[in-house]
């Protein structure tokens, strides 16, 4: 078995290139993703337990004019194994369990749609994390088909908008998606996500 898993698989145990702690607990990680990348996921302390801020992507295509990630430019998708590897690595090195996971590090989640509810799954599987999806959030520029299509997974995850601006015209000057959806579309995706999902955006 050894041998087969060797020769079709690669096991993703991530280098940490730096770890910064500040003063309230916050850690955040910069890991190698062994091709050359790196990514950023940061431990964040509340009082119901720790969230991991999780990458979705190396890069982001987005283009968000206050975003440091996005004038890096796009390199590729993470895969549902380089997400789960984040967590791992972290409760390793942490030696805490993660109780809670927001998909708001590098990278757009919704733009990375099929990995990101791949591994969705996997961290609500009873024989994976075994997390419960009303743990996870999952954060987007705003993608309007992509959140209608979201709303129909029957999964338990919460969505949130990162908006930035609460007019459409100053959403343009800084948010490029904003030219291809309205806050009003935008909307009426929330409220047909709530009334699949029953979940509170």
């Amino acid at each position: 078995y050894k041998e087969k898993l060797k020769q079709n698989y690669t096991l993703c145990i991530f280098n940490i290139l730096r770890k910064q702690v500040a003063s309230d607990g916050t850690i955040k990680y910069l890991f190698d993703v062994l091709d050359g990348n790196a990514i950023e996921t940061v431990l964040m302390k509340y009082h119901h337990g720790y969230s991991l801020c999780v990458s979705s992507q190396i890069g982001c295509k987005m283009g968000c004019t206050f975003c440091a990630t996005g004038k890096s430019g796009f390199s590729r998708n993470l895969s549902p194994s380089e997400m789960l590897s984040q967590i791992e690595t972290v409760e390793k090195d942490a030696q805490m369990p993660i109780s809670n996971l927001v998909l708001m590090g590098m990278g757009e989640p919704l733009d990375n749609y099929e990995n990101v509810v791949k591994f969705i799954r996997l961290l609500s599987d009873e024989k994976g994390l075994n997390i419960s999806g009303r743990n996870i959030t999952v954060s987007t520029c705003g993608i309007v088909p992509k959140i209608r299509q979201f709303a129909k997974e029957n999964l338990s995850a919460t969505l949130a908008i990162s908006l930035h601006a609460t007019n459409d015209e100053t959403r343009r000057q800084i948010m490029p998606v904003a030219l291809s959806y309205s806050i009003e579309e935008i909307m009426d995706a929330c409220a047909y996500f709530f009334d699949k999902t029953k979940r509170r955006l």
